[in-house]
Formats: structure tokens, C-alpha cells, sequence
């Protein structure tokens, strides 16, 4: 049987859709679409005891039901970011990174700390949708070359301000059946994505911290023939170490089917940045976007107004299908946290990623 938790946030989702298609603002065929996908909705009181967690987060929602997952030939795509307002006043407009400050001026979008609904929430992404792989680009990597991508990165800015949330977290990682061993999956297009990046050198100076044998981090890289060709020399396969291929040029879609496959990863949460999501987004592979949206943190952390234009905007008011924030994806769910909203917003998916559909190489 549904809970009262995942039955209320069905019928909401579907008297929504059921709205757009009244007002012709989806088509038919997205509307069967989504409502094919359903949700899974996640109520971490009732389902796992975790009532501090579920009092700031009473529901969790995904954007396709179990038995959809299931069926599709590649891994569900799910990603996320971090967004402030640039201003208390206009329409509002949402930026996710600041160019010319460190770490994309991350810190800044939320007034210099890491606030308790972006830590938490973006906790939850790892847990529940990365905790078989997370997906980044090559250049992720060498930017962020001291991270390990685990949920603690977020979970630690609470650990002693929210002791009973971070201990949730845990209990929520404990209980939550990981399946095949986490891989961290890394995009390098070919053999020219590693030598821009200098990736061979770093490597050899032991200066990427996922790539140190000693955490024992299962890696995979998606690249083509003459990316493994070129670092492989320098990276050979490994325990550790593995390389999947996609022929002459690159094919994000058959690098896909081929994770699913080899390794049975049905869920990669993508933290490759805004191109990287926006490309798999385009061909159909990436089903939802998890953001939290912040308050305008001042003047001296957003010193000038940016324009809806800005290359950094990652939302603007009426924008999205439904009128929500992010332009082509449907807002399915918000939950307050303080000053803080945390979103889901759905992106229709390809049907040739269903099992039930024929593909065309």
C-alpha cells in the first residue's frame, strides 16, 4: 500500500500534469511520458525511523518510480547545484557560481557558510541517488583534485551544529541498499580532454586524491579510442582503474548502456558541472535537476546585479515549463528549510533508454 506521504505526492505530480496538458502546455506524449515514470518518494520517518531528518525533510522525492528504473537500458541521471538570488528586488534570477572567486564563489551564493538545508539536502542526493556512482567531468576532477565525492563532503558542515541529522545521515547510508561497489565515473572525451588538462602528470605526482591507490576508489573513465590509447600508457587498467570506450568518437548514450551493463548501475547522480549536465540533458540521458535555491546574500557577496543573459545564471522566475525557475524542466516538488527551498525539477527522458523501445545505434 502507499503511504499518506507517497499517495499525496503522487496525486499532486499527476493533478499537475494533468493541468499542463489541459492548458496544452506539454503534449500528450510528455504527459504519458511522466506519468509512465512516476515518482519515489521517500518519508525518512516512516520509512526508516529517521524522525530529526524527517522533520526537516519530511519527504524526499525522486523523479521515476522504481519499476521505471528498472527497465531503462541506461542509468537514471540525476544532478544538483546550489543557486542564489541576485537581488531583493525584480524578477527573480538565480546564479550558480561566481567566476573570479574560489571554488566558483560556492561560499558566497549563501552568505559565507554552508547553510543547514543545502548540506542536508545535497547529503541526501549522495546517499540516495549516488551511492552507486557519481558522474564528473575530466575537468571536475582536476579543479577539485583534493575532494573525495562523498556525502560527508556536505554531512560535515552539521556534524556538530546538527548532531542528530548528521548521525540521521548516517543511520540513512547504513540502511539504504548500495548494490554494486561505488564507482566514481569520470568524462574524458578523447586523448586531447587529457592533455589539455595535463591529467598523465598529475598522476604521476600523485596530486589527484581520488586516483591514490590508498583510498581504494574504483574508477571509471568514459573516453574514446584515442583517450585510452593516450592515458592508459601512463594509467593502466587496474583493480582500481578501468576504461570504457565508445569506438572512434565518443557516444555518451553507448557509454551508458555499457556502465549499465557491465557494472548493473541503474541510478549515477552527475557532478560534472553545468555543460556537462546541460549536454547529457540534450540528448535526453539526464531525468532530473535537485536544487536548492538561496535568498539574496547581500551586496558584498553578490556585489553586482547579473543579467539574465549571464553565462552563470542557472535559473530565472517563469522560465521552466510550468513557469517554475529552470528553463525546459517541470518544478515537482519543493520543501522550506528557513530561508532556503529545496527542489526537484524533471526533465522528460528519451524513450529509447527503455527496454521496451527499440534502440538505433
Amino acid at each position: 500500500m502507499l503511504t499518506n506521504f507517497v499517495a499525496s505526492a503522487d496525486l499532486r505530480f499527476k493533478t499537475q500534469l494533468s493541468s499542463l496538458l489541459d492548458k496544452a502546455i506539454i503534449s500528450e506524449n510528455i504527459y504519458k511520458h511522466f506519468m509512465k515514470r512516476g515518482l519515489k518518494v521517500i518519508s525518512p520517518s516512516n520509512d526508516y525511523g529517521l524522525y530529526d531528518l524527517g522533520e526537516i525533510l519530511p519527504e524526499i522525492v525522486i523523479g521515476a518510480s522504481e519499476e521505471y528504473i528498472c527497465r531503462m537500458k541506461v542509468p537514471y541521471q540525476a544532478t544538483s547545484y546550489i543557486a542564489a538570488r541576485t537581488g531583493k528586488s525584480g524578477k527573480p534570477t538565480y546564479i550558480y557560481k561566481i567566476n573570479d572567486r574560489p571554488g566558483g564563489g560556492v561560499l558566497s551564493l549563501t552568505g559565507g557558510v554552508r547553510k543547514l538545508g543545502d548540506s542536508l539536502f545535497a547529503s541526501t542526493h549522495r546517499i540516495l541517488l549516488g551511492r552507486k556512482a557519481m558522474m564528473i567531468s575530466a575537468d571536475n576532477l582536476v579543479v577539485n583534485k583534493e575532494q573525495i565525492w562523498n556525502w560527508q563532503f556536505f554531512g560535515n558542515a552539521i556534524r556538530e551544529s546538527h548532531p542528530n541529522l548528521y548521525e540521521d545521515l548516517i543511520k540513512l547510508s547504513d540502511k539504504i541498499d548500495k548494490g554494486p561497489e561505488f564507482r566514481q565515473i569520470v568524462v574524458a572525451r578523447s586523448d586531447k580532454t587529457f592533455r589539455r588538462l595535463n591529467i598523465a602528470d598529475q598522476c604521476r605526482r600523485n596530486q589527484i586524491k581520488i586516483l591514490n591507490p590508498k583510498h581504494g576508489i574504483k574508477i571509471t573513465f568514459l573516453t574514446n579510442k584515442s583517450g585510452h590509447e593516450y592515458i592508459s600508457k601512463f594509467l593502466p587498467e587496474s583493480d582500481l582503474i578501468e576504461y570504457i570506450t565508445t569506438g572512434i568518437h565518443f557516444d555518451m548514450y553507448l557509454a551508458m548502456i555499457k556502465i549499465r551493463k557491465l557494472h548493473g548501475i541503474d541510478m549515477i547522480l552527475n557532478d560534472g558541472g553545468r555543460i556537462m549536465s546541460n549536454s547529457v540533458r540534450d540528448i535526453g540521458l539526464l531525468g532530473e535537476e535537485r536544487i536548492t535555491l538561496e535568498p539574496y546574500p547581500g551586496d558584498q557577496f553578490i556585489p553586482h546585479r547579473f543579467g539574465s543573459d549571464s553565462q552563470n545564471v542557472l535559473g530565472v522566475e517563469g522560465a521552466g515549463i510550468d513557469g517554475g525557475e529552470i528553463e525546459n524542466g517541470i518544478k515537482i516538488h519543493s520543501t522550506r528549510i528557513k530561508d532556503e527551498m529545496a527542489n526537484v525539477y524533471l526533465y522528460p527522458l528519451q524513450e529509447k533508454t527503455q527496454n521496451n523501445f527499440k534502440i538505433h545505434q
